[in-house]
């Protein structure tokens, strides 16, 4: 089995150089009809934190909620992690209610911060790192389908490790091959770099190893299943589409 060294070594190469959404958006769907389920009661090396439902963002959930077939392939990476290291997952299942918060949130953010851009650049900025809210099914968000993850991994005294940039960090130190492409360039790193490299390096590798696929201009967002997924990896199909959790005493959550 590889071990996080020597996953620290493999440097990152995407697949895709660079991200279309309208590709992926093509994918056709055959919907397995896999389950919802809780990822607050994996066992020890995963942990279930809702950053959303942490800051009280509309439509966020206090748990976090994934696709049985995510949960599997995750509990599979989390063996390569060494001993008293996590996977702290911050979301996964999203409504569209969430998802069109966060949209309308980051463009306002970016609207302020770059007054002269266009309606159009502001949208096609904002797209790089949250999708468009869709009740489409045959268009659905990432999210919404339970097959995108948001994660991190903690070491074992419980602090995340340095991956070079912040959770949600709209800016292009977000990308996952940041520093891969600095390095290409010739540009030398710092000590810090250096570090979250090897970071960026491992996470990655494990996580791509157990059948995910990583949306290249976020470092922690990955996908199994869904039209990103089969996208990326040349699948024939997306196997899940729109779902939702179907409590019994909240129909409007989807």
């Amino acid at each position: 089995m590889t071990t996080f060294e020597e996953y620290k070594a493999r440097p990152i190469s995407t697949p895709v150089k660079k991200w279309d959404w309208g590709q992926s958006r093509l994918q056709p769907i055959e919907e397995c009809g896999e389950r919802l389920v809780s990822m607050s009661y994996a066992p020890e090396k995963i942990l279930a934190n809702s950053q959303y439902g942490l800051q009280l963002l509309e439509g966020a959930l206090p748990d976090v909620l994934c696709r049985e077939g995510v949960l599997r392939r995750l509990l599979g990476a989390a063996e390569h992690l060494p001993p008293g290291f996590r996977f702290v997952v911050y979301d996964c299942w999203r409504p569209v209610r969430l998802q069109q918060s966060l949209f309308d949130a980051l463009k306002e953010q970016l609207r302020e911060a770059n007054p002269e851009k266009t309606g159009d650049e502001l949208q096609e900025m904002t797209l790089t790192y949250v999708a468009l809210p869709s009740e489409d099914e045959t268009k659905p968000s990432p999210h919404n389908t339970g097959g995108a993850i948001d994660l991190t991994i903690v070491d074992d005294e419980g602090f995340v490790l340095n991956m070079g940039g912040d959770y949600d960090d709209a800016s292009e130190i977000s990308n996952t091959a940041y520093l891969e492409n600095k390095l290409a360039r010739g540009e030398e790193l710092t000590a810090g770099e250096i570090e979250a490299c090897e970071n960026r390096r491992a996470f990655y590798g494990i996580m791509t190893d157990a059948g995910f696929s990583n949306y290249i201009d976020e470092w922690w967002h990955f996908d199994f299943g869904n039209q990103n997924w089969a996208w990326a990896t040349g699948a024939a199909h997306a196997i899940y589409g729109r779902t939702s959790p179907g409590l019994p005493w909240n129909h409007e959550i989807k």
